[in-house]
């Protein structure tokens, strides 16, 4: 046998004899060859859902790795082992990088977060809106230190033949105040713009049939679109969707509670009571589903009659329509609402120098009804902030509560 055959053989049988310094002959101490070196980690998912989100709005990532010691996200995360998922919230569109490390590497991955831009700046801004071929106006206003999403949506609709928007002018009418609780509670308060009249004043085609003076405007459709748009804008449900009004303005929130119920939580009105003739449709008909209404009215109101009866009346041709009374309008909701039990009553007199006390009636069902009195009270929308003169036409204001308030304090028991 060829020597070199021989000693091959005789190396491959006595590799066990052999002492430790030698067993590189063998083949590395018996194992066959040289351990593999451990491999890079590997990243088989990265991603952030919601992909889009509004400012404020947290965002989860998701991450599937394998192979990996030490796990990081950049930036602002820092380190993430041992977990699988985390919250973020950008102030601004981010792309969010992965990195696995081990001893023998490191992979990255990465996913981009769009934070939309605020739609519209703080303070009050302007919008308009297209429905049905006609330019709508309204106005939004912003609390300047809202840095996430808003806390609801609030509508506020001014009344008729008077300031239209310019009641979001701060001091410029008790509705005004709803811009105070937005700065406090963090909401978006919304005043959308009636129509001209026949008298060429800004107000609203509510469910009076016999108004003789106003628009022919599709005031329903404004508002569902303004709604949707504004909702859809601060990714808000229609559960933080909220309505009130003042006169006119009260009247359309009742009418918008027959025709658009669904589309808002709650509703508040000051001083606007039903129709006497209804138009026929949605204004005829029961409410399609029930509705949390807040209602207040002064029992000296000499334009929006507490017993019912022609609306403003100046001329005596009562060409502005008649309504039912104050309390048939509460009953109406009660009824609708199922909250037909014995109220829980409480009296309000802060302010001794108006004509008389707030008297709050709440009647709980499977919808709320809250009712306001206010005894010797007129037309203006009762505050306690923005003072409104005695006149003839108006009759004096309620100064005990602040209706802005006691709507929000409404409202938020239905968030």
């Amino acid at each position: 046998m060829d020597k070199v055959i021989l000693m091959r053989h005789l190396l491959r049988f006595s590799c066990g004899l052999l002492p430790v310094f030698l067993l590189a002959a063998c083949g590395g101490g018996g194992g066959g060859g040289s351990t593999p070196a451990p491999s890079a980690p590997a990243i088989s998912a990265f991603s952030a859902s919601p992909a889009q989100v509004q400012p404020g709005q947290s965002v989860t990532l998701s991450w599937t790795v394998q192979g990996a010691t030490s796990l990081t996200i950049s930036p602002g995360v820092g380190s993430v082992d041992g977990l699988t998922s985390r919250a973020v919230t950008p102030a601004a569109s981010t792309t969010y990088v992965l990195t696995a490390a081990n001893p023998s590497g490191s992979v990255t991955a990465s996913t981009t977060v769009t934070v939309a831009s605020a739609p519209y700046p703080p303070g009050l801004a302007s919008g308009n809106l297209q429905v049905g071929g006609v330019t709508r106006e309204f106005r939004v206003y912003t609390p300047a230190g809202l840095t996430g999403p808003p806390k609801a949506l609030v509508l506020v609709l001014h009344g008729g033949g008077g300031a239209g928007l310019n009641i979001a002018n701060p001091g410029a009418h008790p509705l005004s105040v709803f811009r105070d609780v937005a700065d406090r509670e963090g909401l978006i308060v919304v005043y959308p713009g009636g129509q001209p009249a026949l008298d060429g004043s800004p107000g609203w085609n509510d469910c009076r049939s016999d108004n003789q003076t106003s628009s022919n405007a599709d005031d329903i459709g404004f508002l569902n679109a303004l709604i949707e748009q504004l909702r859809t804008a601060y990714g808000l449900p229609t559960s933080k969707v909220f309505m009130a009004g003042g006169s006119n303005g009260a009247q359309m929130t009742l009418s918008y509670a027959l025709a658009g119920p669904a589309n808002v939580a709650a509703v508040a009105s000051s001083n606007g009571n039903m129709a006497k003739t209804p138009k026929t449709g949605a204004c005829s008909a029961s409410p399609p589903r029930r509705l949390p209404v807040l209602m207040v009215h002064g029992t000296a109101d000499p334009a929006m009659p507490y017993a019912g009866g022609c609306v403003a009346n100046l001329g005596g041709n009562c060409n502005r329509g008649q309504v039912i009374s104050a309390e048939a309008t509460r009953d109406f909701w009660r009824q609708a609402n199922g909250a037909t039990g014995t109220p829980v009553q409480t009296v309000f007199n802060g302010n001794t120098s108006d004509p008389g006390p707030a008297n709050r009636l709440f009647y709980s069902g499977p919808s709320d009804v809250e009712w306001w009195r206010m005894d010797g009270g007129g037309h203006p929308v009762a505050s306690q902030k923005v003072l409104v003169p005695t006149t003839p036409v108006s009759g004096p204001q309620n100064r005990d509560v602040e209706f802005a308030e006691i709507a929000w304090a409404f409202f938020k028991t239905k968030l």
